[in-house]
């Protein structure tokens, strides 16, 4: 089974998820995660309104599509309650299965702390933006270092840092003694020897495929894993069932 552990929708029109999963059956790919950081333009800092509606379509695409969509519910610091009941209504009474913040805060922002106590109670994973910009990064935006912090106060939770942290192989080095923390290798250039890296650091267990749809495509990011030295074993752990065993799906 492939998976790709991170990939956004727009809405949930029949337009949008059909165009979705035709792309991902000519890829081949099984299941998709999905997120949504809204209808419009993505705010760095969503208000509620933008989080419901974020909410309301990841949750319709994965009732019309429950065996290719696993849904994630979007959440920012800067609205803890209502994230909290995000979570509840669509995590433990609704039909998603992980957490996702963005850059409305710093991956290891005190406020997320009853946010992922509660994600640890429901044994809930966490997909954190995580990169690293040349030109200097957003204000809230996470490096590495954020996320291992995050990890360190709270490890018995499970968080997965998006796009190898951008500095693939620094990340890779820092992330290599946090067991609760995985790394998805979407977005970005499809460079040779990321896979091969992370493989030396962390192991096949904790390395995801993803895409970071739409603004990537499916099979670029998937030539990271195909064109890596990794065995058929191992390809077929980051390919799926590495984020499989993570998310009980």
């Amino acid at each position: 089974m492939i998976i790709d552990c991170h990939a956004h929708i727009v809405d949930a029109t029949d337009h949008t998820l059909d165009e979705i999963l035709a792309r991902a059956d000519r890829a081949g790919i099984d299941r998709i995660c999905i997120s949504s950081l809204g209808r419009r333009a993505w705010d760095h800092l969503p208000s509620v309104e933008r989080l419901i509606e974020a909410d309301e379509d990841v949750c319709e695409a994965v009732a019309k599509h429950p065996d290719r969509f696993i849904g994630a519910v979007y959440i920012s610091a800067d609205h803890v309650e209502k994230s909290l009941e995000l979570l509840d209504k669509s995590i433990a009474n609704g039909p998603c299965r992980m957490l996702k913040w963005w850059i409305s805060q710093l991956a290891d922002d005190p406020r997320l702390n009853p946010i992922v106590e509660r994600c640890i109670e429901l044994d809930v994973p966490i997909l954190a933006h995580t990169w690293t910009k040349a030109t200097g990064n957003h204000p809230n935006e996470s490096t590495c270092w954020h996320v291992v912090n995050m990890a360190r106060r709270y490890p018995e939770m499970k968080i997965w840092m998006a796009h190898c942290g951008g500095l693939w192989e620094e990340s890779a080095r820092v992330v290599q003694h946090c067991a609760n923390v995985c790394m998805d290798i979407s977005g970005g250039e499809p460079e040779d020897g990321i896979v091969d890296c992370l493989l030396r650091h962390i192991g096949p267990e904790r390395i995801f495929y993803g895409s970071d749809i739409p603004g990537r495509s499916f099979v670029v990011q998937m030539s990271k894993v195909l064109s890596s030295n990794a065995d058929e074993s191992a390809k077929r752990m980051i390919l799926g069932e590495s984020v499989r065993r993570w998310l009980h799906v």
